[in-house]
């Protein structure tokens, strides 16, 4: 188990120095990178974790990164901002289970009883980000293959809807023929949520004293967790785990104490990474090639239908082109990612509200991605 563990780490470290000091590697991300070198290592060199190693990356250290993410939700600071990019964040959230809803009642012949799974991984994903995506497959414990075809196609389907959120936006730009009058925030702004700013930190950050003591937050709310819901169980022997380590995680993150700490986010998005990296080390290529083109056709559904409600009633209403596609943005990928295309296209006056509503996805998303998977499971007569 200890040499599995050590090889797991050794690949996610890689991914991590190609992600900060390649070009292609900061393109890509480091989540897409250690899914690749797993993927890789398996089918290259036929090697797999053992079933006890995969364990503990996919329980307790998976339990404690979750924790972490969720940990920066300070409702406080969050909601003033959020509320400037509510209206179509809302809507992409609500169009996103419209177009699972269709591909569930196109695609049901194609994709049979992984329906249930798919619907509610890509209905989490796609209201906030991957957070909810880990979330939502650690309660509904879909094959580790389907798990990876699910993973690669939110990344292919969210890297194209970036990439086209991009190029509509600088089109705008490029026919307003100026960005001067953009607005700016203020000091006053920015120095009230520097927990926002630091969505990723440096090694000797998470090394500190300050990053120590968000992952003590991190390993408390984990135990608390795990005892409410033994006690919750004796009641509900039903209850998704998950669903209580979010709530209490949420509650605990309106505690002044760790909303000062502001290394929560950064700790839980690097220890999040070996799920990724063991996903790949569990997924043989033979495993993407029967149903992988259904599943790619329902992922990019789901978007696509999300981007064409929220441009036609952003016009519709006067949202504003790039306010549209931020909102959008934050749900198909979350906090970072709309952080990234409002800078992208020149709007710093939109970097704190991105972040914020980004984070209020993950208030909605796994408990979205259940209901819509334990709904379909109903209707088709097949377990989640």
């Amino acid at each position: 188990m200890v040499l599995s563990l050590l090889l797991i780490a050794l690949l996610t470290a890689v991914g991590w120095w190609l992600a900060e000091h390649t070009p292609v590697g900061r393109q890509l991300g480091m989540t897409l990178l250690v899914l690749f070198l797993g993927l890789l290592t398996t089918n290259l060199l036929g090697w797999r974790p053992e079933a006890a190693a995969e364990g503990w990356i996919n329980g307790p250290l998976t339990s404690l990164a979750i924790a972490l993410l969720l940990l920066a939700v300070d409702l406080r600071r969050v909601w003033p901002g959020a509320q400037r990019l509510l209206q179509p964040f809302s809507v992409a959230v609500v169009a996103t289970v419209a177009g699972t809803a269709l591909g569930a009642w196109l695609l049901a012949p194609q994709l049979g009883g992984d329906l249930p799974a798919l619907s509610g991984l890509f209905t989490a994903t796609f209201s906030g980000g991957s957070l909810n995506f880990v979330s939502v497959a650690r309660t509904l414990n879909p094959p580790q293959e389907l798990v990876l075809i699910a993973t690669a196609a939110d990344h292919v389907v969210f890297s194209v809807w970036f990439l086209i959120s991009l190029g509509l936006g600088r089109r705008k730009d490029r026919l307003a023929g100026s960005a001067a009058a953009v607005p700016r925030p203020g000091p006053e702004e920015a120095a009230a949520h520097p927990g926002w700013q630091r969505l990723e930190a440096q090694p000797r950050q998470l090394l500190s004293r300050q990053g120590a003591v968000a992952l003590l937050w991190g390993v408390g709310v984990v135990l608390v967790s795990d005892l409410l819901t033994g006690w919750a169980q004796i009641l509900w022997p039903g209850l998704p785990a998950i669903l209580v380590l979010t709530s209490v995680a949420l509650l605990a993150a309106q505690l002044p104490a760790v909303a000062r700490n502001g290394l929560t986010y950064p700790c839980g998005l690097l220890l999040i990474q070996p799920f990724f990296t063991v996903i790949g080390l569990s997924s043989p290529v033979a495993g993407l090639l029967g149903e992988g083109r259904w599943v790619l056709l329902l992922a990019t559904l789901i978007v696509a239908v999300q981007g064409v409600v929220v441009l036609v009633l952003g016009r519709y209403l006067g949202w504003g082109l790039v306010e549209s596609l931020v909102g959008s943005q934050a749900a198909v990928g979350g906090p970072s990612t709309a952080l990234a295309l409002g800078s992208a296209l020149r709007r710093p006056d939109l970097a704190l509200p991105a972040v914020a509503i980004g984070l209020l996805g993950y208030l909605v998303g796994t408990y979205l991605g259940l209901a819509v998977a334990a709904g379909l499971a109903g209707v088709a007569g097949v377990g989640p």
